[in-house]
């Protein structure tokens, strides 16, 4: 994954307040005042952050998207039909969102399956059918993951608000590979974000009742 330098533009905060409602309003204002191609960068890797925790929760046996052919022999295009194996799984997705570099997004990794598997199919139907026979192959989206009726922010980069940025941050527990320390962890800290962020422990985390231990009963003890 290419370096993100976003997180060092950005002023250093001083101090973690508690629950300030001014904190994250601040944290919108720095980003918005980010330079341009960084504020994009980060829109990137928020809607690559967005695609991955959504496919996570999907069965990760579902077809995505296929690949479909239909050839010509004798001046008669024959209707389309499935090529035996070549489709792309929410598992083969997520697989590239996770492992190639510069924050690949969904549609990204899409058109690189199509770019590498639709030549092979038609080579390998090329290899059945007789010689000068045309062949077309080409991607199709299975309905429920195409880019047009799955969240926007998947795959809009201009969809992409401050408030998405700041939650993406939130949910992982530090920031990505790669990227510089947050110089607004001290905004993100009571917001949410965990100890990978540089945040101090919340009591929450050491006593999962809330608060501190008490005495046993019965008070102190000779």
């Amino acid at each position: 994954m290419r370096r993100l330098r976003i997180a060092a533009l950005v002023p250093l905060v001083v101090g973690c307040s508690i629950m300030d409602p001014e904190d994250r309003a601040e944290l919108k204002r720095q980003i918005a005042a980010m330079p341009h191609d960084n504020l994009m960068e980060m829109k990137r890797w928020t809607m690559h952050e967005l695609a991955k925790e959504w496919l996570e929760t999907r069965d990760k046996n579902d077809q995505v998207g296929k690949v479909i052919c239909r050839d010509n022999e004798g001046g008669l295009w024959s209707g389309w039909y499935d090529r035996p194996h070549q489709f792309m799984t929410v598992r083969d997705m997520i697989k590239c969102l996770k492992e190639k570099p510069d924050l690949s997004s969904y549609v990204f990794c899409a058109e690189e399956f199509a770019r590498y598997v639709v030549p092979s199919a038609q080579g390998e139907i090329k290899a059945l059918l007789p010689e000068f026979t045309d062949i077309e192959c080409k991607y199709v989206w299975d309905f429920r993951y195409d880019p047009e009726k799955v969240d926007p922010k998947m795959v809009d980069i201009d969809a992409i608000e401050s408030d998405d940025i700041i939650q993406a941050m939130i949910t992982l527990p530090g920031p990505p590979p790669g990227w510089a320390i947050p110089r607004f962890a001290p905004l993100l800290c009571p917001l949410g974000a965990g100890e990978g962020w540089g945040c101090p422990p919340r009591p929450s985390d050491s006593f999962p009742t809330g608060g501190e231990p008490t005495d046993p009963p019965g008070g102190d003890q000779p």
